[in-house]
């Protein structure tokens, strides 16, 4: 008997020590043990004469919660120009003699999604209890408060706001309740994986522009706002010397169109109210702004020219349905997004002058002004049916004193143009198949990849273009010629990165700028200054803006917009990881791992991959955000398969009517090496991922193997006829990745190659992802494939997102949209379907 009290005792000590206690058959406590304490706090003279019932002083916003990370010794600005520190909490009980206010915090890590319930005993006081800064629901039994959790696998923040009423006590007492056995870390410290915030929520640089000087830099940011689900867009001028912030436009209307004039000082802006735009020209010496053109309406864009003595803008008419019914005369009409037509405008500074240069019937789109102001080139795109990809660029030259414009440049492959510094010659940006191919450096009965984009030099006198990249491997996203020591620079993928390069035109070779980051976006270079600035990440590495001398190469980080987000996250490592093929061609790839990885574990792993004509970046976060993946705790695999661009025209030429042949091969192939090459992979737990193009990959890879245990498909195409047919970009992009084939003469291709002929093939879970509103590739390709999967009895799921296009944007509806990827790889690939039960059971 004796014996028996020891060893009840025992585990009762036990189970007190490890702060577990089942205290029924079915039900599972967890004490939280650990607390941040802030205050007591008095409330300030003000509000105590405004807030008279404690249930008025709980609600009240004394200090934002929705962005806080306790962490001890950390101070709190209170009212009344007081100041507050987090400290532990020691278990004392408080006994006011004023009413007074209490903050509790504590972090709760989950590995796994758990439904569980907080309880708060012995309790007969105010209280708020807040999750992840939101204020949730709670009831009341006695002395004791309850509120249901959903815990999504991450790190979360509980803070109880506590009010105390005069000579009334208090102790805490709280427990996590679950019906199943569950372990949670319970700690005081803000440091945590990766979460939805810092993805979703943080800064992004869309664009910058350097003025001419080289001192000034304009930054166009984007922020969604979560609580009101809206994506804020605002410009700042910041110093290149210091980054101090100069300007924000936040203050003022919102702005668009921005151009810096030639003084550096000085920009024009457009201000648009319904269909009515003004320019604008604000000083920042002085903080200024004057009217400079009143009232145009339907106005789209505008143009300087490089001396500030004139503007071109163009204003458009929108085409009108009549009575429900559209003449669609072109395959181009069809599309939701068309129906614009152009006319263009000259406007004197000088003498408040404006001119009209061509009309509606012309429909000019862009203007490229001459660095000598005497010149400009006009371009627009029309309908060629006869020539691949179906359309055709055409550029005019107007000259400006002359008033007389002519025809240049016809291609089908055009894609930018910029000015040499002396206007003499155009740097033109276009596929290999440009200028009658002189740009492709593959064999004759080879089709090249014609987004491999190329650059040329145009001489205007002779009317001839030389091509200066065919040997250059990186493909060419934007040039910039400057006029300072007349370099060229360029911005290329090059591989899996995009880099800056220098040509030289009298060596005629390109010499890669070093940059600390792998990815580099939204460069900008100075006019007269060895000056660039750009918003550069890396795989382990978050977005900042640096500025780079373009005479040493140096870069230098001018502003970490998310310096403050990213305080806390700890990363997992990437580490690079290829393979060669069979036929011994390289195929690059990279590897992210979970934060504390164990390779004595067993991981799943996720496998992502694009597949068509572009790499898959090492960039930072993302809408396919691998490094939050690999926080869930899965191994992800990143793969660049033949096709892309970046690697040399050989390479990407593969792409053109190959449609998964090749790819699909090179995937499998390479993931059945990752396995053999990773023991810490499980081989039974792999799941594939792809969008738009990628999800068509996702799908045929379904068909053909089952090395994979699951599969999503976003946005994917399931048949290639009614994508070339009936998505916006269809038969556009099938101009170059099923280059002279058509349904009628390659049913090979349209038929052999879509998944849907092959849906008796699929064998692994498939989930269909689709905005309703698709219009690039519509949302039929997932429909008809989750029909043919739902007869065929095989384990298929569809969900849509209401309003949505091509990419999931709305804040909410994304938030659902990575909830349900990492929800369904749980279910298949961790055998943990709660989470997913949870969403969509109902």
């Amino acid at each position: 008997m004796r014996f028996k009290l020891f060893f009840i005792l025992f585990i009762l000590s036990f189970l007190s020590f490890s702060h577990f206690y089942i205290y029924s058959e079915n039900l599972h406590l967890q004490k939280i043990d650990k607390w941040l304490v802030l205050g007591p706090a008095q409330i300030p003279g003000v509000e105590k004469e405004v807030l008279k019932s404690e249930k008025s002083i709980l609600k009240f916003n004394f200090i934002p919660l929705s962005l806080m990370r306790p962490l001890k010794g950390e101070r709190v600005e209170w009212l009344g120009n007081k100041k507050l520190y987090w400290r532990v909490f020691e278990k004392q009980r408080f006994n006011p003699s004023k009413t007074q206010i209490l903050y509790f915090a504590t972090y709760i890590e989950n590995f796994k999604w758990l439904q569980t319930k907080l309880l708060i005993k012995n309790i007969d006081v105010p209280i708020s209890i807040f999750l992840d800064g939101n204020l949730i629901e709670t009831s009341k039994s006695g002395n004791e408060i309850s509120a249901g959790l959903n815990l999504i696998n991450t790190k979360h923040i509980l803070i109880l706001k506590v009010v105390l009423p005069k000579d009334k006590s208090f102790r805490l007492s709280a427990f996590l309740e679950n019906k199943k056995s569950f372990v949670n870390e319970i700690s005081l410290t803000p440091y945590h994986r990766l979460n939805k915030e810092n993805i979703l929520n943080i800064k992004n640089v869309r664009r910058t522009s350097v003025s001419p000087d080289g001192k000034l830099v304009a930054v166009f940011l984007t922020q969604i706002e979560e609580k009101r689900e809206e994506k804020q867009s605002w410009v700042e001028i910041l110093s290149t010397q210091t980054g101090r912030t100069l300007f924000s436009s936040k203050n003022l209307a919102k702005i668009k169109g921005f151009k810096w004039l030639n003084n550096s000082i000085s920009f024009s802006y457009i201000k648009t109210k319904k269909e009515i735009s003004s320019v604008f020209i604000y000083n920042l010496n002085n903080n200024r702004q004057r009217c400079l053109i009143r009232e145009i309406k339907n106005l789209s864009k505008l143009w300087w020219a490089n001396n500030n003595s004139f503007l071109i803008y163009s204003v458009y008419i929108q085409r009108k349905d009549k009575e429900g019914y559209r003449n669609i005369k072109e395959i181009i009409d069809r599309a939701g997004f068309s129906g614009r037509k152009y006319s263009m405008y000259i406007y004197y500074t000088d003498g408040g002058v404006t001119h009209k240069i061509s009309d509606f019937e012309e429909n000019f789109e862009s203007v490229f002004i001459s660095p000598d102001s005497k010149k400009a080139l006009f371009m627009k795109e029309i309908s060629d049916n006869k020539n691949r990809p179906y359309h055709k660029f055409i550029s005019y030259l107007f000259y400006v004193n002359r008033f007389h414009i002519k025809k240049l440049i016809e291609s089908n492959w055009l894609y930018n143009v910029s000015w040499s510094p002396d206007s003499k010659k155009l740097l033109v940006l276009g596929g290999p198949s440009s200028f009658k191919g002189i740009g492709n450096k593959l064999k004759k009965d080879i089709i090249p990849n014609d987004y491999d984009i190329q650059a040329f030099l145009y001489d205007l006198n002779t009317k001839k273009a030389k091509p200066i990249s065919r040997d250059f491997n990186p493909s060419i996203d934007f040039a910039s010629w400057n006029s300072f020591n007349k370099n060229i620079h360029f911005c290329a993928t090059d591989g899996s990165c995009t880099r800056i390069f220098k040509f030289s035109q009298k060596k005629r070779v390109f010499k890669r700028i070093n940059t600390p980051v792998e990815v580099v976006r939204a460069v900008s270079f100075s006019k007269l200054k060895n000056i660039a600035v750009y918003w550069g990440s890396g795989c382990s590495e978050p977005f900042k803006l640096y500025k780079l001398n373009l005479s040493s190469g140096k870069s230098v980080v001018l502003k970490d917009y998310n310096k403050k987000e990213f305080k806390y996250v700890k990363l997992g490592r990437v580490e690079n990881w290829n393979f060669k093929t069979k036929e011994g061609k390289t195929i690059i790839g990279r590897i992210y791992y979970p934060v504390n990885f164990d390779k004595n574990k067993k991981y799943p792993c996720i496998v992502y991959y694009y597949g068509g004509t572009s790499p898959v970046t090492r960039d930072f976060g993302g809408r396919y955000p691998k490094n939050w993946y690999a926080a869930k705790g899965y191994i992800v695999y990143v793969l660049q398969p033949s096709g892309a661009i970046g690697f040399g025209q050989e390479f990407s030429s593969i792409h053109v009517n190959d449609w998964g042949k090749v790819t699909s091969k090179e995937i499998i192939y390479g993931v059945k090496e990752l396995i053999r090459c990773h023991k810490y992979i499980d081989p039974k737990k792999i799941g594939a991922i792809g969008a738009s193009y990628g999800g068509f990959l996702t799908q045929y890879l379904a068909t053909q193997t089952d090395i994979f245990s699951a599969f999503i498909s976003h946005a994917g195409i399931s048949s290639l006829t009614s994508y070339w047919g009936v998505g916006d970009w269809g038969y556009d992009y099938s101009g170059v990745a099923t280059a002279n084939s058509f349904p009628w003469n390659r049913k090979d291709i349209y038929v052999g190659h879509s998944p849907l002929y092959m849906a008796d093939r699929i064998n692994k879970p498939l989930l269909l992802l689709h905005g309703n509103v698709d219009n690039n590739v519509p949302p039929g390709e997932s429909y008809q494939m989750f029909a043919a999967l739902k007869l065929l009895g095989k384990e298929v799921a569809l969900v849509t997102f209401e309003g949505e296009q091509h990419f999931i944007m709305g804040y909410k509806k994304r938030v659902q949209w990575m909830r349900t990827i990492i929800a369904w790889f749980d279910k298949w690939l961790k055998d943990e379907p709660e989470h997913w039960d949870n969403m969509y059971k109902k």
